[in-house]
């Protein structure tokens, strides 16, 4: 499991632009089974940054058993991702669409985020 964190503006908005398209193709994952079952099969998490730590726990812990890496959204809040998704109060997300969950993951790499081990 590697952990991203994504401070950058310019990183975000590209990610958030990404993340509005699978929110309008309806190809958003999210609530607390939904992430679970989500993160066994696919290889990324987005998280708000102000999560909570009991989320963040679970979902770290999860993430590890089934390494299921991690991006931190550290510049947005749960009411800004829920705002530009057009829904309330997300704090973890998923992608179920493989092309934009793939051009999020390139959007990462060539911000030049690098994956870090962390203990939350």
């Amino acid at each position: 499991m590697k952990i991203f964190r994504i401070n950058e503006q310019e990183l975000t908005e590209k990610i958030l632009t990404l993340l509005s398209f699978a929110s309008k193709a309806k190809k958003l994952v999210y609530g607390k089974e939904n992430i679970r079952e989500y993160i066994k099969r696919r290889k990324l998490i987005i998280i708000s940054s102000d999560s909570g730590r009991r989320v963040k726990r679970d979902v770290f812990k999860r993430c590890d058993i089934f390494n299921c890496d991690v991006l931190i959204l550290e510049n947005v809040d749960k009411e800004a991702l829920a705002k530009k998704l057009g829904m309330a109060n997300l704090s973890v997300i998923g992608v179920d669409d493989q092309g934009i969950l793939d051009g999020i993951i390139k959007v990462v790499e060539r911000g030049g985020a690098s994956g870090k081990i962390e203990s939350v």
